[in-house]
């Protein structure tokens, strides 16, 4: 009896040794799925900006268009929902040449949240004023169309991707 005693002292004894990880392993394991979950999140939402793109991806409706005053290029406002419900609209502004075939290259030069009250006009050739504003916030500006976009966000300014596509980029001050 007393060496039966003694077998399950030590076999308790051993068990006890045993690292936490190995007497709990489902709880290890759900453990470290949670964590690298809340890791690869993180990471997603902060380096998304230093990878993103300036393509809408061929989403969204027209909202107009407004051809320059040599016919040479045609600009589109397209609106794109986002966020379900309670989300709202960014607006993206493409650039076209108006005689070119329906697959040559489109270049989208403005990016914004839709705050109401928009307006495209040509003031050149090369120049085109994009108005974005409401009482509160005014997201108007004036782009060269051959150098220069505007990112209201400012993901294309900081991305990677977007690094050799465009001599100047724009962004709000914040």
């Amino acid at each position: 009896m007393d060496s039966n005693t003694q077998a399950n002292s030590s076999s308790s004894h051993t068990d006890s040794r045993k690292p936490w990880i190995r007497r709990h392993p489902f709880i290890t394991t759900f453990t470290l799925l949670i964590l690298i979950l809340f890791t690869a999140l993180f990471l997603y939402f902060w380096l998304r900006p230093y990878f993103s793109t300036f393509d809408r991806s061929e989403r969204g409706e027209l909202s107009y268009s407004m051809p320059s005053r040599n016919g040479e290029y045609t600009a589109e406002i397209y609106g794109v929902p986002y966020g379900g419900a309670a989300g709202g609209i960014t607006i993206w502004v493409d650039v076209k040449k108006t005689n070119a075939p329906e697959n040559a290259t489109v270049k989208t030069i403005y990016r914004a949240e839709h705050h109401g009250n928009n307006h495209l006009e040509w003031e050149s050739e090369n120049t085109l004023r994009i108005e974005n504003w409401n009482e509160y916030t005014d997201e108007t500006i004036t782009l060269n169309i051959d150098d220069e976009i505007y990112d209201g966000w400012g993901w294309a300014c900081k991305s990677l991707r977007m690094k050799d596509r465009s001599v100047r980029c724009l962004a709000p001050e914040k």
